[in-house]
């Protein structure tokens, strides 16, 4: 969701208070939202002159790479490119530097290309940020298989591995904070997308130490990271988005995707 509050600030800022299109007024409104960016192009197509001043132009490309949205969270390489575009130039001058989707005389729809090396990936998993969240989620995923452990314990060493063919291996140590014993926990799992609405884990096989964990749990793993993982919930928020495609391969991940954004309040 973040992503898609960044394209709409970048969008609402095509236009200065002036009513005039400018290029480096999206660039700017982008870089404002995320760490830095190693490279970035933005190319307005020009629609008529009469059209630019009322908050229309044809189409917005955005091509990025080495994108750190965080400090901690770099995305390899995004395109996005619109369909035609109504912009309220009045509105964006009454909102200021906080532009909103009220903004919008029209829905912005876009397609949308991203792809994360395993590297970004790896480095973001290490954050404090990306550790609490692990660490909340396993709590309720394998604390059935691992019912020995101290309630207390620390996830150290996060790591995510392509395999390929839509696999993904990602494993991790379950830290005793009083005896400093460590537990391995492995899981290796496909990816698919249903409907192109939201993520499956497909045929999941998972150890906490030497243990297997149970068939039942796995089933409540894969049931919960569906409901997580499920574009609809975005609709609430005016958003309606479908999943075109999602690759991975040994190299990269790759997720190309369609969204709508609604221009009501």
């Amino acid at each position: 969701m973040e992503l898609l509050a960044i394209l709409l600030s970048g969008i609402t800022a095509l236009f200065s208070l002036t009513g005039v299109v400018v290029d480096k007024n999206v660039e700017a409104a982008f870089l404002a939202q995320i760490d830095h960016a190693e490279q970035l192009q933005v190319r307005v197509d020009n629609a008529p002159m009469h059209q630019i001043i009322n908050g229309k132009i044809n189409k917005l490309r955005i091509a990025g790479q080495g994108l750190w949205m965080t400090k901690d969270l770099r995305l390899d390489t995004l395109e996005v490119e619109t369909d035609p575009l109504a912009i309220s130039v009045k509105e964006i001058q009454e909102d200021g530097q906080n532009p909103r989707a009220s903004s919008l005389q029209q829905p912005i729809q876009a397609g949308i290309k991203l792809k994360f090396n395993e590297d970004d990936l790896n480095n973001f998993l290490k954050s404090p940020d990306s550790i609490a969240k692990l660490q909340k989620m396993t709590t309720s995923t394998v604390g059935g298989a691992a019912s020995s452990l101290n309630k207390d314990y620390q996830i150290t060493n996060p790591q995510i591995k392509f395999l390929g063919d839509n696999r993904l291996a990602f494993k991790a140590e379950l830290k005793d904070p009083g005896s400093g014993e460590k537990l391995a926990v492995k899981l290796e799992t496909g990816v698919s997308v249903i409907g192109g609405r939201k993520f499956q884990l497909v045929s999941p096989t998972a150890t906490v130490g030497d243990t297997q964990v149970p068939p039942f749990l796995l089933s409540g793993l894969t049931t919960g990271i569906s409901e997580r993982l499920n574009v609809d919930m975005l609709e609430k928020r005016g958003v309606t988005a479908r999943i075109l495609q999602f690759k991975v391969n040994p190299q990269e991940l790759e997720l190309a995707a369609f969204i709508r954004l609604s221009g009501s309040k």
